[in-house]
C-alpha cells in the first residue's frame, strides 16, 4: 500500500500521467535464475525487474538487491540462485496516487510499484517522473527562448532612442487607450509588444536586415507562436507534435539571426 498522505481523490498530477499508454510491465517468476534476469535486464536497459507469483508482485530483483547480497555474502555465487533469494521490496502506488506523493518516495526508494486495477501496471523510477515533467516543461522553455531572442533582435537593431521612436509607432497608442503607462524598456514588454514593434509597418526597415526581406513572412511565424503560446500559458490543452516543432525551429530560427545581428553590430564597432 502506499504510504499515508500519498493517496489523493482528485490530484492535479497522477502517477497514471507517467504512463498515458496502455502498458503491460515485464515480469519475472520467482524461480527464474539471477543470470537470465540480468540478461533480460541487460537487453531491455531495466535496472530491476518485479517478481511476480500467482498475478501477484511478491518483490523486486535489481542491481541494488543483488549487490547487497554480493557485498554480504561474497562466498556465494549468485548467479545460478532463483531471483526469489536475492530480491528486495519497493513501495506500491496506484496509477490515481499523486506525483508529489511519489517524487518524495523516490528520493527514498530506487523504484516504485505501479498497480492499476487490471494489476501490475509498471515500475516508476525518478528518471520516469523527470522524463514526464521535461515534456510539461519544454514548451515554457522553448517561449522563453523565443521572447529572449525576440528581445535581443530588437536591442541590437532599434538601441537608444530609436526603441522609442518603434514603440510610438507600435504599441503606445495602445496603452494609452487601455490608461496604461506605455513601457519604455523591453523588460517590461510582452510578446505581443515584441511582435508588433517588429511588424509595424514603419518599423519593418529597422529589423529586415536581419529578419529577412518579408514583413508578411515573419508575421505569420510569429502569429504562429502568438496562437500556440496562448494555449500554452492558459493550458487548453497539449501541443501536437507539429506545435512542437514550430516552437523550437522558430526557437533556432530566431536565436541565429540575433547571434548574427549582435556579431555584424560587434563587427561594425570594430571599424
Amino acid at each position: 500500500q502506499a504510504e499515508d498522505g500519498i493517496r489523493d481523490s482528485y490530484p492535479f498530477q497522477k502517477v497514471g500521467n507517467l504512463f498515458p499508454d496502455e502498458t503491460e510491465a515485464l515480469s519475472i517468476a520467482p524461480q527464474t535464475l539471477v543470470r537470465e534476469a540480468l540478461r533480460i535486464m541487460l537487453e531491455r536497459k531495466y535496472s530491476q525487474l518485479p517478481i511476480v507469483e500467482s498475478g501477484r508482485v511478491i518483490g523486486v530483483f535489481s542491481f541494488w538487491s543483488l549487490a547487497g547480497v554480493m557485498v554480504t555474502t561474497p562466498e556465494v555465487s549468485v548467479h545460478e540462485l532463483p531471483v526469489e533469494d536475492v530480491m528486495t521490496h519497493l513501495p506500491s502506488v496506484t496509477v490515481q496516487d499523486s506525483l508529489h506523493g511519489v517524487m518524495n518516495l523516490l528520493d527514498q526508494h530506487e523504484a516504485l510499484i505501479v498497480d492499476s486495477p487490471h494489476g501490475l501496471q509498471a515500475v516508476a523510477t525518478a528518471m520516469d517522473v523527470l522524463k514526464y515533467f521535461y515534456g510539461l516543461a519544454r514548451p515554457f522553455v522553448l517561449l522563453g527562448e523565443i521572447e529572449l531572442a525576440l528581445r535581443s533582435v530588437i536591442e541590437t537593431c532599434a538601441p537608444g532612442e530609436r526603441l522609442g521612436q518603434c514603440i510610438e509607432e507600435s504599441i503606445a497608442q495602445k496603452y494609452r487607450n487601455e490608461k496604461r503607462p506605455v513601457p519604455s524598456t523591453l523588460a517590461e514588454m510582452t510578446f505581443e509588444d515584441y511582435r508588433s514593434i517588429i511588424t509595424a509597418g514603419r518599423n519593418w526597415p529597422l529589423f529586415e536586415g536581419t529578419l529577412g526581406k518579408s514583413r508578411e513572412l515573419i508575421k505569420s511565424k510569429l502569429e504562429k507562436i502568438r496562437s500556440i503560446r496562448n494555449g500554452v500559458f492558459h493550458f487548453r490543452s497539449d501541443i501536437t507534435v507539429i506545435q512542437h516543432e514550430n516552437l523550437a525551429a522558430t526557437r533556432d530560427w530566431l536565436l541565429d539571426k540575433a547571434r548574427r545581428a549582435e556579431s555584424a553590430k560587434g563587427a561594425s564597432n570594430d571599424r
